[in-house]
């Protein structure tokens, strides 16, 4: 059966609606107690009370301003050794297998690391959010150089593009499909590592929040803060990443404007 767009919406909203009326489900049977399984309703009232308190807006402060200003260092860092490892195969030999290597530690892993060279510092957190996203960026952005068809760079040079200029005016561009999709996957890798990192050495933000929670027993506040974590990591994926590629895409013919 043929669904079409402009129901999905409403798929999704049921399949969501779904899940929390299993949530409250689940509660109601009492299968776990509810001093670790709470309810829908006591979650969203736990969130209130830290909003109204004003324990919630600062703490949220505080985790995106670090994750703006580490992953703005990672995605610039990455970027630029995507492109030195796009344009020289020796430097892409050297680099591809450490990158590689490094994407598959777990962001968390980060964290002891970064506890026995900064201490309980906000430049530990930084480096976490720097190493857990800069090797997704820059591996996928050395991907989109290295497939760019080779007409196009023989087009620009034929057109009178000069040497300096191509990483700017042709490579860059004509790899944004695959940078794009380089800094969404490392957005969300800098989204686990900081709030990871938040977690054990910090005294505000989303992790801090979580395991404050944890040490009070108070299993609405874990919940919560996990759910509102979630919801911020989907928002910032569909209404900035996902609008810029899609107008990427429009823009290079491989999507229709709706």
């Amino acid at each position: 059966m043929r669904v079409q767009p402009h129901r999905i919406k409403y798929y999704v909203l049921g399949f969501y609606l779904l899940i929390v009326a299993t949530w409250q489900f689940l509660f109601s049977v009492e299968i776990i107690p509810d001093y670790l399984f709470p309810s829908p309703a006591q979650v969203a009232q736990r969130l209130w009370e830290l909003a109204t308190d004003n324990y919630l807006w600062p703490n949220l402060k505080a985790t995106f301003q670090r994750m703006g200003i580490g992953f703005s260092i990672s995605a610039s860092i990455g970027l630029l050794i995507g492109l030195l490892m796009g344009i020289s195969r020796v430097v892409n030999s050297c680099l591809r297998s450490l990158f590689l290597g490094l994407q598959t530690l777990p962001t968390a892993a980060w964290v002891p690391v970064s506890l026995l060279i900064f201490g309980l510092s906000e430049h530990g957190i930084y480096f976490v959010i720097i190493m857990s996203s800069t090797p997704a960026v820059a591996i996928a952005t050395s991907d989109g150089i290295q497939q760019i068809p080779p007409l196009f760079l023989r087009a620009a040079r034929t057109l009178g593009t000069p040497g300096y200029a191509m990483p700017t005016r042709v490579i860059l561009p004509a790899a944004l499909p695959s940078i794009v999709t380089g800094l969404k996957l490392g957005w969300t890798l800098a989204w686990h590592g900081g709030v990871s990192a938040e977690l054990i050495k910090s005294s505000s933000g989303l992790g801090f929040l979580m395991q404050f929670g944890r040490e009070q027993n108070d299993a609405a506040q874990v919940i919560g803060i996990m759910v509102l974590t979630i919801l911020f990591g989907l928002l910032l994926d569909r209404f900035f990443f996902g609008l810029i590629q899609k107008r990427i895409l429009v823009r290079w013919g491989l999507a229709q404007k709706r």
